[in-house]
């Protein structure tokens, strides 16, 4: 009760016919939206930004003072969640 080899070679060949449709298409959808980025670009005259390194190796005070408080409030939340007694997900009783 095996299965057919014709069976199984033409089950491959569609599967791999899917498969190469699959990228083919998303392939194409990239470059599509590339595409209408730069013509986007172009029709409202922007210029798109190019990387560069930031001259100054000081960060702002405004970056300095977000990522205090980012760190002040990670902080806080993991001591919450550390005093908060632990809960089961298995049963959903405490424990």
């Amino acid at each position: 009760m095996g299965v057919d080899p014709a069976i199984a070679e033409e089950a491959a060949i569609l599967t791999a016919i899917g498969i190469g449709t699959a990228f083919v298409v998303l392939l194409l959808l990239l470059i599509v939206i590339l595409l209408i980025g730069v013509f986007n670009r172009r029709i409202s005259g922007e210029v798109a930004p190019s990387p560069h390194l930031e001259s100054d190796p000081q960060p702002d005070e405004d970056d300095a003072d977000a990522r205090d408080r980012a760190l002040a409030a990670a902080l806080a939340v993991t001591a919450l969640r550390a005093s908060q007694p632990q809960t089961s997900l298995t049963t959903g009783e405490d424990g």
